[in-house]
């Protein structure tokens, strides 16, 4: 695209997501380019049903790109649970809105695994815990992870209620298949995880979670399992 479409492209996304923000009691802090920092200091569930809405409007956004020809869209969310401060920086003549801590940090780590897993939607195990009825919500473990910058793993779960009916429908299906695959990855029974991981993907090629374990099932066992297995995965880039 050329700048200026670059920039009208960048506006039409944000005016779309960003009223799922206000709507769900949280307050955009800063515009990142094409994304965006948002916190929503009131409740958890505020945070997750504000997450949805933004990837049903995306789904719907990219019905209209593909009906004039342009190509659809990705996005990716990350949610993280825990104290900040939220205030403003620069000087006295330029002045913006910022968040200052460990937790910003680690969300920005949450959104960027997106790529890795393959997914539009990942909250840690901390925001899921402060869930008051998390059963309401379709999501699924993505396993533990240490990200770039840290030397704790942090447990991830992927949300995938606003993905289209079909894939969600098709994730629900394999569910019970999926967590015993989580089970057998992590308790380091890999030939049986990449069995029930290969039934995913049979089913589903557009799984990514499923074909991004089965891919690393495959590399792991070409090189030759580690003699010591906990079943987390090192990131070493952002």
């Amino acid at each position: 695209m050329t700048p200026a479409e670059n920039f009208d492209f960048a506006n039409q996304y944000l005016q779309r997501v960003s009223p799922a923000i206000q709507q769900q009691n949280g307050f955009v802090v800063k515009f990142l380019g094409d994304g965006m920092m948002a916190v929503f200091p009131y409740d958890v569930e505020d945070a997750v049903r504000a997450g949805i809405a933004k990837i049903q409007v995306v789904n719907q956004f990219n019905a209209e790109r593909v009906a004039n020809g342009e190509r659809p869209i990705e996005l990716g969310i990350g949610i993280h649970t825990g104290h900040m401060m939220v205030g403003m920086i620069g000087e006295e003549k330029r002045l913006q809105g910022d968040a200052f801590s460990d937790n910003v940090n680690l969300t920005a780590r949450i959104e960027g695994l997106n790529k890795f897993f393959r997914t539009s939607f990942i909250m840690s195990a901390e925001t899921l815990a402060r869930l008051s009825n998390p059963q309401q919500y379709a999501f699924r473990s993505l396993g533990r992870v240490i990200v770039k910058g840290r030397k704790t793993p942090i447990g991830l779960y992927e949300i995938f209620d606003g993905e289209p009916d079909e894939l969600r429908a098709k994730k629900m299906d394999s569910l019970a298949t999926y967590e015993a695959a989580q089970k057998h990855y992590a308790a380091g029974q890999l030939d049986e995880a990449r069995v029930l991981f290969s039934e995913i993907v049979a089913d589903n090629p557009a799984d990514g979670p499923a074909t991004m374990y089965l891919e690393r099932i495959a590399e792991i066992l070409a090189e030759g399992k580690p003699d010591f297995w906990d079943g987390v995965i090192v990131m070493t880039s952002k």
